[in-house]
């Protein structure tokens, strides 16, 4: 990395580990976005760090996006999760086939600080993937947009959302997609600020509604269905630094992941060199011998030793995958067996270091007051929210026997 990622990191752990502290545990009992978070990395450029100095970003490498990601969680899970889908969607566009409209936003992106989210999921209130989703209907000049879909991560700071969907056509005929990028001002879309979970509560996650919007033709990418499938199909076929690259926002992921499994692990060794016996203090005197620190008992040492191996181990097989993005691979199965088996080991590192923290720390951190009990819920918002630790290892099984496998998740396939 250059000296000038070396610094920026810096700076996003200065504010990771000292106001970011007190600002989370607020942010996540009002389930309120951290604009002054974002605020902060604005200031520092941060969302706009993965795009080209050509299009104002900063050209951060892939080693040092992840390892910002990983400082922005050790602070909040949440503005790391807002950050990263910010990333994701503005790495995306920049992929995309120049139009108007796109090069508009990312300019405005790039130059301006705008922000943007990618509703893409099935809205929190549903569970059938065939109601979700937005559909378009050509009307002349026009296209009209209408559809629900959620998890739009970033949505209260955003000035855009990427919005897809199919082209309505008569029966027989194959529908075309539509790409979209309006601004959320826009009439007739709606964010309904109906996020409210368990975990991750600050990332403003909220489903986003279209009512009869009404877009011009010339601000939209329409693109023929077999076209599209063509394309897939040839980019299926070429193995090149580029392609392996769109892996950066699933890898983002993984370093948010990182990134509060290392705050719950620091959590859990302060803690235990603090926590001493059971009973309160009179009651202590009478019976059995009680325990003294908790640092000092051999179960809990040897909890702690699994958390550390875990952590470190996923470490290391985290950035090696950020270091191998920059060689071809030797096929696209090869890589996606390769990206697969990166994010099966940091899946297992969160859950295992998220159930040793609340194991060993025990009741008394499991309360507001203290922030594992936050840490905690993040973690397992994560887990829950991305790619599932069976299907994982179910894929490993089908490469290791030689049949094909894809990677399907909240980043792409």
């Amino acid at each position: 990395m250059d000296a000038w990622e070396l610094e920026l990191i810096e700076k996003v752990r200065e504010l990771a580990r000292g106001p970011w502290q007190e600002r989370a545990a607020v942010y996540d009992r009002e389930g309120r976005f951290p604009r002054e978070n974002i605020d902060e990395l604005l200031a520092l450029r941060v969302p706009s760090m993965a795009l080209a100095p050509e299009l104002g970003g900063l050209g951060i490498s892939a080693e040092g996006q992840m390892r910002v990601m990983e400082e922005v969680a050790y602070g909040d899970g949440s503005t790391a999760v807002a950050l990263n889908m910010h990333v994701l969607v503005a790495s995306f566009l920049e992929t995309m086939p120049p139009f108007e409209r796109r090069n508009r936003v990312l300019a405005d992106i790039g130059k301006n600080g705008a922000l943007i989210c990618g509703p893409g999921s099935i809205p929190t209130g549903q569970l059938d993937n065939r109601q979700a989703g937005f559909r378009f209907r050509d009307e002349g000049d026009c296209v009209v947009m209408n559809g629900r879909a959620g998890f739009a991560s970033m949505s209260d700071g955003a000035k855009y959302a990427l919005m897809g969907g199919q082209m309505e056509k008569p029966d027989g005929q194959e529908p075309d997609i539509v790409i979209a990028i309006p601004e959320l001002a826009t009439p007739g879309i709606r964010v309904l600020g109906n996020w409210d979970a368990m975990g991750l509560r600050g990332t403003a996650s909220h489903d986003i509604v279209a009512e009869e919007v009404r877009l011009p033709k010339s601000e939209v990418l329409i693109i023929p269905a077999m076209m599209l499938r063509m394309v897939l199909e040839a980019q299926a076929k070429v193995v090149n630094v580029q392609t392996q690259m769109r892996a950066r926002g699933a890898l983002g992921i993984l370093a948010i992941w990182l990134g509060l499994a290392q705050a719950a692990f620091d959590f859990t060794v302060a803690y235990v060199k603090e926590r001493h016996g059971y009973l309160a203090g009179p009651m202590a005197a009478i019976g059995a011998t009680q325990p003294g620190y908790r640092a000092d008992q051999p179960w809990a040492q040897f909890a702690i030793g699994n958390m550390d191996y875990w952590l470190e181990t996923g470490r290391i097989v985290l950035y090696e995958a950020v270091r191998r993005l920059e060689t071809p691979f030797e096929s696209q199965q090869a890589f996606t067996r390769y990206l697969v088996r990166t994010v099966y080991h940091l899946r297992r590192m969160s859950e295992e270091v998220a159930a040793g923290a609340m194991r060993v720390c025990g009741a008394h951190a499991y309360v507001r007051a203290r922030p594992l009990e936050r840490i905690f819920r993040d973690m397992v918002g994560g887990n829950v929210m991305a790619w599932k630790t069976d299907e994982l290892q179910h894929s490993l099984g089908l490469a290791a026997l030689g049949r094909e496998i894809t990677f399907v998740g909240p980043a792409g396939t």
